[in-house]
């Protein structure tokens, strides 16, 4: 007695269809790049927290690498950025990989001094030895940088006020010059002051 699953105009259709998404999942679709575009952020008592779904499109400029870290299902859940090999501290025109905000969220940090902290996870191989932060604008970017330990942690920046407030940089940097160290970002959190 023959099983109606091994039938041939069952069983080749139902084969190349279970082939095909066997190829899509092994593709994974779902953690390809996505456009930069801004990403609302929460808010909490007066201040932006970008974390999980905030992270899904920064922009990168050509003086960094980054990758989304995304589960399964494409839900972003942290940022890993990492300098290029030789690459010096940034400089006011550089823009880093940048959180880009909405107007809304752009209106509350307009031509106000800001406090940015930055939790993070240390990589395993070729961690960075210092982060740089600024918020990004019209004007030169006004780079604040801090040393990172090697365990995961949150530094605390300082930062200028910025006109035409469009976006959070954010830069690796290493004294070495031999290869591309990075840190893996899990939340940045930015508190804008009273001018």
């Amino acid at each position: 007695m023959r099983s109606w699953l091994f039938h041939p105009l069952v069983f080749y259709p139902l084969a190349i269809i279970i082939a095909a998404l066997i190829v899509v999942v092994s593709l994974r679709p779902q953690a390809w790049p996505r456009e930069p575009a801004p990403v609302a952020a929460q808010i909490v008592d007066g201040a932006l927290v970008f974390e999980g779904a905030a992270f899904n499109s920064p922009a990168v400029g050509p003086e960094q690498r980054m990758t989304v870290v995304r589960d399964f299902w494409g839900n972003p859940q942290a940022l890993r950025i990492a300098q290029l090999p030789g690459q010096p501290p940034p400089t006011p025109a550089e823009q880093g990989v940048r959180l880009l905000l909405t107007p809304e969220q752009a209106a509350l940090l307009e031509d106000k001094p800001v406090t940015i902290e930055v939790t993070y996870n240390p990589l395993p191989i070729n961690m960075a030895s210092n982060l740089a932060v600024s918020v990004q604008g019209i004007g030169p970017a006004d780079w604040v940088s801090l040393a990172m330990p090697p365990e995961p942690g949150r530094l605390t920046f300082e930062a200028p006020a910025q006109f035409a407030v469009n976006g959070i940089g954010l830069r690796a940097l290493s004294g070495s010059e031999d290869q591309a160290y990075g840190v893996e970002i899990t939340r940045v959190r930015v508190t804008p002051h009273s001018s």
